[in-house]
């Protein structure tokens, strides 16, 4: 996919995938690709679908497609769409980007002053979001409007002059096809962010060089101005912190009374009493000037410790009219190059916060559970459908993209079959796992916190189930995991389709439904269980069990829309224990047909006992293959490393010194402990 036309026959075809029979299909599905895309570029947190077109609202239209609410540095992001789903639809004209945000500005302007309130219906998304939107007024620290769109931008602006809405900047961003595209060749997956620092006074940040000389790290002491922090912190907002620190920040809140204090009281000797930041950049501009070395320019700027320190400062100045102008930080520099970015920046996070309240789950990401899902992913066909003639894989993406790199590498007629064995509407993302998992596990009310948010609570879980049998995760949890996406999906297209449906909070039903339907089946006298290898072997949904989600999904929208009294959001309700509560207890029948499907509880449990045998059986295979592929010349080296840092036990080195032999052959224990071994020295960056 090196081109943008590749690019865009790509993005569609996923949009296509996900089109359900809703009227707006295409266009409905693009904004939730886009929504996802915002999200992977670290533009936005948790996207939420909110489409809504108003012709005229006194002399204006208005129009919005989506939202984000980012609690890291209080700023309001809200999209609104350009989609015309054709092969060739020519350029997004200045003109009509200027008009589209118009609409989008007046939304929220109108939101605020009271009318979108009273002109919608209590229950729908866009009345919650106009809501929310005039109660968060006084708190907003800047309105980020974007403007996605499946066509290149006929002129190269991107982002344009800011405005204001009621006494709040706002920014206008364009993400047109060309910015998507860039984004997702970009090794960090973001669009470029280059922070310059040559307009200081100084000529950039004084620093120091605080590394040997190394091909695979720089590193700086420097100093940056108070008021420098605040006004790049206010200018990219929580893009300019790794995604781990994001996320510790949206959960504890930003504003720490200490550092206000010190900034109030003692602003000269913030420098003394503060630990200051830890930052990383692919790339830095170094000055050599009389008064010493100044760092110019650092691209890709990322603060990977101190993100308290950094939004605390924007909020003092902003909210107590603090003058920073006395105020230094000091700041620690990491300079790693993109290629080597995706292994030492988690590290260097993982490191720097060691002292903070950052759990492991947030650094879950590159988690060996990934590998093993990935790898079952790759190997096990699922059975053909009824008609079909092909069985074929359920690819599960570990990393971004890994679908479109491997399609990119087959030629004409091979990346046909590769699309008829994996099909678009068979991939399952990491976030997608988090979410068929967290609702079957009954946790509606945090699959509906958004992706990121979900993703960490299954982190944490997964986390915990991992350090005590890693052996659970085999290829009976992956059919499982398959016949989760069935359902929710299915659920998905289904939903749409009710008479009873009136847009909006779909993604809320599927999730409350799911964890509804395993509740109910939980509590059943008989112990019997849900019949996930009927479902793996049809590879679809019997009527019986559509008939039954159709009824609960149902119930459900009508708990999802009368709140608890007090609770006027929707989305919000929809994040509370006490919705589910609420869903939990609301009395939905079995469907006798569906009764039959249920299995009993033994032979489920027979089941899982077969599969956890032949996971140790292939557990072992798996790390005699590491082990030999690693090689010995690799293992002779990791001992060398190890030793060097003091990095093993006398019995680790045992260990690496037999692997070092080339014609020496592990047994299946101690290729699992060399695997094991060979993932905590990546851990301690020991070995890249």
């Amino acid at each position: 996919m090196d081109s943008p036309e590749d690019f865009r026959r790509e993005l569609l075809a996923r949009a296509k995938v996900r089109a359900s029979a809703d009227r707006n299909l295409g266009y409905t599905a693009f904004v939730e690709l886009c929504g996802e895309l915002l999200e992977e570029a670290e533009e936005l947190s948790d996207f939420t679908p909110c489409f809504f077109r108003l012709p005229k609202a006194g002399s204006r239209k208005l129009s919005v497609d989506g939202y984000a609410f980012d609690d890291a540095d209080q700023s309001a992001r809200i999209v609104v769409a350009d989609y015309s789903g054709i092969d060739e639809p020519g350029n997004l004209t200045g003109v009509e980007a200027r008009k589209l945000f118009a609409e989008l500005q007046a939304f929220v302007e109108e939101s605020l002053a009271g009318t979108v309130i009273e002109m919608t219906e209590e229950s729908s998304p866009e009345h919650g979001l106009a809501r929310d939107l005039r109660a968060r007024a006084a708190d907003i620290s800047r309105y980020r409007l974007y403007l996605v769109s499946d066509r290149p931008l006929s002129t190269r602006i991107k982002d344009w002059p800011e405005g204001s809405i009621g006494g709040s900047p706002v920014e206008f961003h364009i993400w047109d096809l060309s910015r998507f595209h860039r984004a997702h060749l970009s090794r960090s997956g973001r669009d470029e962010l280059v922070i310059d620092f040559g307009s200081l006074p100084s000529g950039g940040l004084p620093c120091l060089p605080a590394s040997m000389n190394s091909d695979a790290y720089e590193g700086y002491l420097c100093v940056i101005p108070g008021a420098t922090l605040a006004d790049i912190y206010e200018t990219h907002g929580s893009r300019l912190l790794e995604g781990n620190v994001r996320a510790f920040l949206s959960t504890t809140g930003k504003v720490n009374k200490g550092i206000q204090q010190t900034l109030q009281r003692e602003p000269g000797m913030f420098f003394a009493y503060n630990n200051g930041i830890a930052a990383t950049a692919s790339s830095v501009q170094i000055l050599d000037t009389a008064e010493g070395k100044r760092v110019v320019s650092a691209a890709d700027f990322q603060i990977v410790n101190g993100g308290q320190t950094t939004a605390s400062m924007s909020y003092a100045r902003r909210k107590a009219d603090v003058d920073l102008s006395g105020v230094l930080v000091q700041m620690k520099l990491s300079v790693v190059d993109e290629e080597r970015a995706g292994t030492f920046i988690p590290l260097i996070s993982r490191f720097s916060n060691s002292q903070n309240k950052v759990s492991d789950a947030d650094f879950f990401a590159n988690h060996e559970f990934h590998r093993r899902i990935e790898k079952i992913s790759r190997r096990l066909r699922a059975p053909a459908r009824k008609g079909a003639q092909v069985e074929s894989f359920w690819f599960y993406e570990r990393a971004r993209g890994q679908y479109a790199v491997e399609l990119g590498r087959l030629s004409a007629g091979e990346r046909k079959r590769f699309e008829t064995e994996a099909p678009r509407e068979q991939i399952i993302t990491k976030t997608d796992l988090a979410k068929f998992e967290n609702s079957w596990r009954q946790l509606p009310h945090e699959v509906s916190r958004g992706a990121q948010k979900n993703f960490i609570r299954f982190a944490e879980h997964i986390t915990t189930e991992w350090e005590r049998d890693p052996e659970v995760f085999h290829d009976e949890y992956f059919r499982q995991l398959v016949a989760k996406a069935l359902m929710f999906r299915t659920l998905e297209r289904i939903v749409p389709k009710e008479d009873w449906y009136d847009g909006g909070y779909r993604a809320n039903i599927v999730t409350f439904s799911l964890s509804k339907l395993a509740h109910m089946i939980e509590s059943r006298a008989d112990a019997c269980k849900f019949n996930f290898q009927q479902l793996w072997r049809a590879q679809e949904l019997s009527p019986a069990l559509i008939e039954q989600l159709r009824l609960i999904a149902k119930a459900a929208y009508a708990v999802i829309t009368h709140p608890e009294a007090g609770i006027q959001n929707v989305t919000e309700w929809c994040k509370k224990e006490l919705a589910w509560q609420r869903m939990k207890a609301a009395p939905i029948p079995f469907l006798t047909d569906f009764e039959t499907e249920l299995v009993a509880s033994e032979d489920a449990v027979a089941s899982r006992r077969s599969a956890r045998a032949e996971a140790r059986i292939d557990a072992g295979v798996d790390a005699l293959q590491e082990v030999m592929a690693f090689g010995a010349d690799n293992w002779t080296k990791l001992r060398q490393r190890a030793g060097e840092t003091k990095a093993t036990t006398p019995g680790e080195d045992g260990l690496l010194r037999v692997a070092s032999n080339p014609r020496w052959v592990p047994t299946d224990r101690q290729a699992k402990d060399l695997v094991k071994l060979l993932q905590k020295l990546r851990s301690e960056g020991t070995w890249q």
